[in-house]
């Protein structure tokens, strides 16, 4: 079975964050997860490039908009190495072949008629590249930025989004495209009862941007280029057979984009539209937004370093459910490193396959029970479910579990009453539980899964986490 599952595609007004880490760690334990069940997956992450913000910041720091998306998109990429990405390709917004389509998307909506021209005015996020109405404003600031929305008055190019308004509306409440949680589904639902506007799709007064293929003097609005990578990077990566996707994964403060504006550019153009969108919830700090422009960003590099990708990976997917808004820890970081992987996993396997190498006993074999079929298929039961927590939740419940019999059983003393088969039966069903938990683990902590393997073969233990002070 094939999946084509895309994470956000990360504004590069700043380098990235922890809350680009989360979309990208939770892509890629279902990509990892859904390959070892067999599938042909397609993983795409990438980077949006083009739009006003982009070129406001790259004046600030003294550069080219080429020079600086080149620069910021290099540190979004590289993430894949820090974190232990998998995804299969990375997709840029200025690669003039994303770029050419996006041009001949555009063109065939404006032949079709579903494109017009007319004077517009508003009141204009910057750092959302979005419109805004005085409701959605608090104090005339976006509440999302805390920044000043700015009056624009110019004649742009629109999309007649209102016109499919009915078709976006009972797509979502069939579940033609589904979305998760609910609560979102429900909130996308509520705003489409309120009325579902044209949208400007062109700007006159931007530069950085694909440049309107009948009109040179207007580039595409950001969002509307944004959106089509998707469409895109199959094309440009010889992957048709991924479309359409299987899933989107976003954030909530852009998931309208994708649940309203972009089926309807689909239905628009005649294609198959998206199966799923999952919204994540926010990271706060201090129970404030994580957010490049108020700058209470956490950068994971810096985490990594200290702490391995692992850890952090293990961190944001363990501390609050998948879906939902948590706050963020270096102290509870600090205490998951140090006790459910240190002393609870690594402890584990350095226990069991010390025994085992002590212990000299041949013929060691993992023969899997009934038992431990049932709760591994459970646990993948909640990984396929975006149920992140409670899968690792159930793993290290296991882990205990494991950790617990040995002190119980006590193996050494059957090796000193000389009970050599009992040692080895019971030998053989701890070593069989490393590995298994090995394989629970693997979609989340890949570089932990690698050395467990390692280690397993060779019978070289040594600890995975070493006690971070």
């Amino acid at each position: 079975m094939k999946k084509y599952i895309t994470t956000p595609i990360y504004y590069i007004n700043a380098k990235p964050h922890l809350g680009h880490a989360y979309a990208s760690i939770a892509t890629d334990v279902l990509a990892r997860f859904y390959r070892a069940q067999g599938d042909e997956v397609f993983f795409l992450t990438g980077t949006d490039e083009h739009g006003a913000k982009i070129a406001q910041v790259a004046e600030k720091a003294g550069e080219m908009p080429v020079v600086f998306a080149d620069k910021i998109s290099t540190l979004f990429s590289n993430l894949s190495q820090v974190l232990h990405l998998s995804n299969d390709e990375f997709i840029r917004t200025t690669d003039p072949r994303h770029e050419k389509i996006v041009q001949e998307f555009l063109q065939d909506l404006y032949d079709k008629g579903l494109v017009y021209e007319k004077q517009y005015e508003g009141l204009y996020c910057v750092a959302c590249e979005e419109f805004k109405t005085e409701k959605e404003l608090t104090d005339g600031c976006c509440p999302v930025h805390k920044t000043k929305a700015v009056k624009q008055n110019e004649k742009n190019w629109f999309f007649k989004l209102s016109q499919f308004k009915d078709q976006v509306k009972s797509i979502i409440e069939s579940d033609e495209i589904r979305i998760c949680p609910i609560e979102r589904k429900n909130e996308i639902l509520g705003k489409l009862k309120q009325g579902l506007d044209d949208i400007s799709i062109s700007r006159a007064s931007v530069e950085w941007g694909i440049k309107v293929p009948w009109d040179d003097t207007q580039t595409i609005y950001v969002w509307f280029d944004a959106l089509l990578n998707y469409f895109s990077a199959p094309k440009i990566y010889s992957r048709e057979f991924a479309w359409p996707p299987d899933l989107h994964i976003v954030g909530r403060d852009i998931m309208w984009f994708h649940a309203t504006i972009w089926p309807a550019m689909l239905l628009a153009h005649g294609e198959k539209l998206p199966k799923e969108i999952f919204v994540h919830g926010y990271f706060t700090v201090d129970g404030e937004k994580m957010s490049k422009t108020i700058g209470n960003v956490i950068d994971p590099v810096e985490l990594t370093g200290k702490f391995g990708a692992d850890a952090v990976r293990y961190h944001v997917l363990r501390d609050f459910p998948f879906g939902e808004d948590g706050d963020v820890s270096l102290d509870r970081l600090k205490e998951r490193y140090n006790n459910d992987l240190g002393a609870g996993l690594g402890n584990l396997v350095q226990r069991v396959l010390s025994m085992v190498k002590r212990y000299q006993l041949p013929g060691i074999q993992y023969k899997a029970s009934d038992g431990d079929k049932k709760q591994h298929q459970r646990i993948d039961e909640l990984t396929a479910g975006f149920q992140f927590q409670q899968a690792l939740i159930e793993i290290w419940k296991l882990i205990a579990q494991v950790n617990r019999e040995i002190a119980e059983m006590t193996p050494w003393k059957l090796a000193k009453e000389g009970k050599t088969e009992d040692l080895k039966i019971y030998l053989e069903k701890c070593f069989g539980q490393v590995l298994q938990i090995r394989d629970l683990v693997a979609p989340y902590l890949p570089e932990t899964a690698e050395k467990i393997t390692a280690q397993a073969e060779t019978l070289q233990p040594e600890p995975i986490f070493r006690k971070v002070d």
